[in-house]
């Protein structure tokens, strides 16, 4: 069996500056441990620096991972998964990356 990793980047602040409420990560949490029962949560802030039409945004981010079965499911689950994140973070994009890992 394969395993692949998911990296999800959220933000600590909305693009208006206000800050993400505290209850966005735990139901994000909660949505990721419902289908797969375990996850990794990072809250420290990782510090990033982006542009948009000309527009330079600076970001503090938190990471969610998630270690999974390579299926074509749980691949589809995350692209629609982003979809919700992008809604529930308003934000105009949201990076989930994917990688395979062995597990030792």
């Amino acid at each position: 069996m394969s395993f692949r990793r998911y990296e999800i980047t959220l933000p600590t602040r909305y693009n208006d500056g206000s800050p993400v409420e505290p209850e966005k990560y735990l139901m994000t949490r909660r949505d990721i441990a419902a289908r797969f029962g375990a996850l990794t949560f990072l809250p420290q802030p990782i510090h990033g620096e982006w542009t948009h039409q000309d527009m330079r945004y600076e970001d503090a981010n938190i990471r969610i991972i998630v270690d999974v079965d390579d299926t074509p499911q749980n691949t589809q689950f995350f692209a629609e998964f982003k979809q919700v994140l992008k809604q529930r973070f308003r934000q105009l994009e949201i990076w989930i990356v994917s990688y395979e890992i062995r597990i030792v």
